[in-house]
């Protein structure tokens, strides 16, 4: 054998594991994908999360060590405490008194006297009545005048709708099992039906079009109160949608979500995908807006008076990917990412003032940044494999490298869109019972109830309770004064929230 096939069949050899290498790490990441896990939390070894765990045990941070939680004088209780949980105690209280004995069973055996009462012996039990369904008989006087003029009566109640001859109570319930709980029309029907309830799907349709008439202007005071906001986190999910063209068949529309920092939101609905939504919505706001690394929003994050952040929790997904796949590299990255983490949790535990997060963030966050861009660009310097999800991870990180270190220079701000993707998360899930939008006229309508509900949930309301409240008061209310009526300050007006 020469010298030049010996060179020849290295380099082939060395061509081959190469090949090797990038189809295990294929083959890892589709058994991922077909039978892992779909949470962002490492896989458990002894490699990840230990760099992480030595930057603050041991103080590795690149200057001075993060300042510890202060010592409280309880010590902290160890595992779950036994016995079940108190009931809730804003739960209405119902007194019952358990009859006595019999006097024969009262009499004692040995000195044959009545015995008399020791003590009493008290327990609370969770208890339930059924819904109970009636027929409200309402009846008014009509004045007639005897020259012909036109009658004079009184108004029906305000949470009665005459024409679809049902009231607040029965609508709410239907939208709370609609846009909160996620029961399609016809599972609804059923449900009804039990209670010996005849109501059609289509009815029910018509009833939620005109709850959504009537709340259509708590939807536009929340489009405005986050558009006033100057901080928007902005985020899209598919949603099926009935087919025009071909009987049966379905076309993937979208549901975007606007989320103002710590305050409300609103969904807007169309029926692709494209950016010209949000651009069209957006089109006079300037501030903060914080997206994924998607490139479907018309062009905003570049737009003259936008700042756009990027999300660390969407790069790190490609990372936690790589890890799962079989390549170590990746931990040292995670590592430094869950710092990043770490302190902004830190900063919200302790509510953490703005000049001192920005501090924060200058003396430990930064460095670790500079650090990680490092890592990253000597990695593409060194590694040659293109198809692994490693390259894949390292490239988003260095495509996103602006938006991503945009995150550490505002304050207040967040360093993920996870409150836009939490927002959307109830709504894809329960995708799985409804299926589908069944109309074009539906979707609009849809994003309005999920819009106020979704708000109901972060106040920690009773969307059915608000739906029944609002429905009933806001023909009456002045439009001036809306503001009011939203899930945020319906609170502190009416009712407690929910613990």
């Amino acid at each position: 054998m020469t010298t030049a096939d010996a060179t020849r069949l290295v380099e082939e050899n060395q061509q081959l594991k190469a090949e090797l290498r990038v189809l295990s790490l294929q083959v890892k990441e589709l058994q991922k994908q077909l039978f892992g896990r779909r949470s962002d939390k490492r896989p458990d070894s002894e490699e990840s999360g230990q760099g992480m765990l030595e930057g603050i045990q041991e103080g590795a941070w690149n200057e001075a060590q993060v300042p510890a939680a202060p010592k409280t004088r309880r010590p902290q209780r160890k595992g779950k405490k036994k016995g079940p949980k108190p009931l809730n105690p804003d739960l209405p209280r119902v007194s019952e008194v358990v009859d006595d004995p019999g006097l024969k069973e009262l009499i004692c055996p040995v000195t044959g006297k009545l015995m008399r009462v020791g003590f009493v012996e008290s327990i609370e039990v969770l208890s339930r009545v059924p819904a109970r369904y009636h027929v409200r008989s309402i009846s008014r006087n009509v004045f007639v005048s005897p020259a012909g003029e036109a009658p004079v009566y009184s108004p029906w109640p305000k949470n009665v709708m005459p024409k679809s001859r049902i009231d607040t109570g029965v609508i709410s319930s239907l939208l709370t099992g609609r846009f909160a709980d996620h029961q399609p029309y016809h599972r609804q029907q059923g449900q009804l039906a039990r209670f010996g309830v005849d109501l059609a799907p289509n009815t029910m349709v018509s009833l939620v079009k005109q709850a959504c008439e009537k709340l259509q202007p708590l939807y536009r005071c929340l489009i405005k109160k986050v558009l006033a906001s100057g901080y928007i986190q902005l985020d899209p999910t598919p949603i099926p949608m009935i087919s025009d063209k071909k009987s049966g068949s379905t076309k993937q529309a979208c549901m975007w979500t606007y989320r103002a920092l710590d305050g409300p939101e609103f969904f807007e609905f169309n029926q692709t995908k494209i950016g010209a939504t949000p651009a069209r919505t957006l089109d006079e706001y300037e501030g903060l807006l914080q997206t994924d690394g998607a490139t479907n929003f018309g062009g905003l994050p570049a737009k003259p008076g936008i700042t756009h952040l990027g999300c660390w929790a969407h790069s790190r997904r490609y990372f936690v990917t790589a890890a799962e796949s079989g390549e170590a590299c990746a931990n040292a990255y995670l590592d430094r990412i869950d710092r990043l983490f770490y302190l902004e949790r830190l900063a919200r535990r302790w509510k953490i003032k703005p000049e001192t997060l920005r501090r924060l963030r200058g003396r430990h966050s930064l460095p670790i940044i500079d650090e990680l861009f490092k890592m990253a660009r000597d990695y593409v310097a060194q590694e040659l494999l293109l198809k692994t999800p490693m390259p894949k991870a390292v490239k988003y990180l260095l495509g996103h490298e602006k938006p991503l270190r945009e995150c550490f220079k505002h304050v207040p701000s967040r360093i993920d869109n996870n409150l836009a993707e939490n927002a959307l998360r109830p709504l894809k899930l329960g995708a799985k019972n409804w299926l589908f939008i069944g109309h074009p006229d539906a979707g609009p309508r849809a994003a309005i109830m999920f819009t106020l509900v979704e708000n109901c949930r972060q106040a920690k309301i009773n969307p059915e309770a608000y739906f029944a409240d609002v429905l009933a008061r806001i023909d009456d209310h002045p439009n001036s004064r809306i503001e009011e009526l939203i899930p945020q300050n319906w609170v502190a007006q009416n009712h407690p929230v929910i613990n």
